[in-house]
């Protein structure tokens, strides 16, 4: 299983473990990352502040301020709690084996995909959504190289770091893994809203996939890779499909 110790040998907890677990949950839940980001956004832009999901540029910048932001809260609660990334499941032991799993659950990430797609399409055809409205904003390579490296960063790290941390608190803390990675799931699939209803779905079953993976390891490397290489994936399957008709 993971690297965390087992319940009968982790610390006591009282309610005031519970409150502060609860408080960082919440801390890294990516409300307040966003909401501060989008305050050094719009400040910085003054006046001519453009929305970020009206180009490639801004959106880019907006998630890169937003992981920036996560990150410094990230290692500001571990640094205040002596606990490490290598505690979360960023190390180097048993990496090669975790990298193949990683690339392993790339196509069953597909395959998920295309049921939510096809689901959607024939039962729900009001909700559903042939192109992903936050791909349409890549109109050149650069912009497509742009979107690339920020879902690396914001996706493939931000995110599963951001996973690893609250499924870790619900495990010690708050009423088990199990809970943590539902509620997380689901919230994770909320936080992508702007893809609308097919959007929120698919990366509910996204996140619980590769939340099961890291309960399972204990390991950030599967998740990181899966969750980096489907979406760089996906971007450039979307390019050259789409790029085409443009």
């Amino acid at each position: 299983m993971d690297n965390l110790p087992p319940i009968s040998e982790a610390p006591r907890r009282t309610w005031v473990d519970r409150v502060q677990a609860l408080f960082e949950v919440f801390l890294l839940s990516g409300l307040i990352s966003s909401l501060l980001a989008g305050m050094i956004y719009y400040a910085v832009q003054g006046k001519r502040a453009v929305g970020p999901l009206n180009n490639a540029k801004f959106f880019s910048i907006y998630l890169l301020l937003e992981s920036a932001t996560t990150f410094l809260l990230l290692i500001t609660v571990l640094k205040a709690r002596r606990e490490t990334l290598a505690g979360l499941g960023l190390r180097r032991d048993g990496w090669k084996s975790q990298m193949l799993l990683g690339f392993a659950l790339v196509p069953f990430l597909f395959l998920i995909n295309a049921a939510v797609t096809n689901a959607f399409r024939i039962y729900l055809p009001q909700y559903y959504v042939e192109k992903n409205p936050l791909m349409e904003l890549m109109h050149t390579p650069q912009q497509l190289l742009l979107i690339v490296f920020s879902a690396l960063i914001a996706g493939g790290i931000k995110e599963e770091l951001q996973r690893a941390f609250i499924l870790t608190r619900f495990r010690v803390y708050l009423g088990g893994g199990g809970m943590g990675l539902v509620i997380w799931s689901i919230g994770f699939g909320l936080g992508h809203y702007v893809q609308g209803l097919q959007g929120v779905v698919a990366a509910t079953l996204y996140g619980f996939i590769v939340g099961i993976i890291y309960l399972l390891s204990g390991s950030l490397i599967a998740p990181i890779i899966a969750h980096g290489a489907y979406d760089t994936l996906a971007l450039l399957a979307y390019w050259f499909y789409y790029g085409r008709f443009r």
